[in-house]
C-alpha cells in the first residue's frame, strides 16, 4: 500500500515538515519529492500553525520539541485533520513518548537508517489518523 492509499487526496500528498534538524529535513525531503509529494518546511511552530490552516497538509512531520499546544490545537482542530508523524532522536525516547501521548499518530526515531523505516512510519501514521480510537487505545495500553 502506498501512503496515498490512506489519504484524502490520492497518491500526491501535501507534507509539512516542522523540524529544526536540517540533516533530517535534507534526508527526507528528496525521498518525499521523489514520490511526487509536495513538501514545505517550517522551524517555527507559530508559522507552522499558519501554514497548516492555509495549506491543509495531508501529513505533518513534527519534531516532538516543536509540538507546542497552539500548533497541536490547530492541527487537531481541522475538520479533516492531517496525519501527524512525530520525530525525535533516539536518546530522547522518554520525551518522545510523553509528547506522543499528547499528540501524534506515529513516532519515528532519528537517525533514520533505512528509507523503508520512514515509509512504514508514514503509512502507519496515515492509517492511525483515519482510525478514530487510536489515541484512546494507546492511552489504555
Amino acid at each position: 500500500m502506498g501512503y496515498g492509499d490512506a489519504g484524502r487526496k490520492g497518491a500526491n500528498m501535501n507534507v509539512l515538515i516542522v523540524d529544526a534538524d536540517w540533516q533530517f529535513v535534507a534526508q527526507v525531503t528528496p525521498f518525499l519529492e521523489d514520490k511526487a509529494h509536495h513538501v514545505a518546511h517550517q522551524v517555527c511552530p507559530t508559522q507552522a500553525a499558519r501554514q497548516v490552516q492555509q495549506w491543509k497538509p495531508d501529513l505533518v512531520i513534527l519534531a516532538a520539541d516543536l509540538a507546542d499546544d497552539a500548533l497541536v490545537r490547530t492541527i487537531y482542530g481541522l475538520p479533516d485533520r492531517p496525519a501527524v508523524l512525530l520525530t525525535e532522536s533516539m536518546d530522547r525516547y522518554a520525551h518522545a513518548w510523553r509528547v506522543w501521548q499528547h499528540c501524534g499518530d506515529e513516532l519515528v526515531l532519528k537517525p533514520l537508517f533505512k528509507r523503508a523505516e520512514f515509509h512504514d512510519a508514514i503509512v502507519q501514521a496515515r492509517l492511525n489518523a483515519v482510525t478514530a480510537d487510536t489515541r484512546e487505545r494507546r492511552k489504555a495500553g
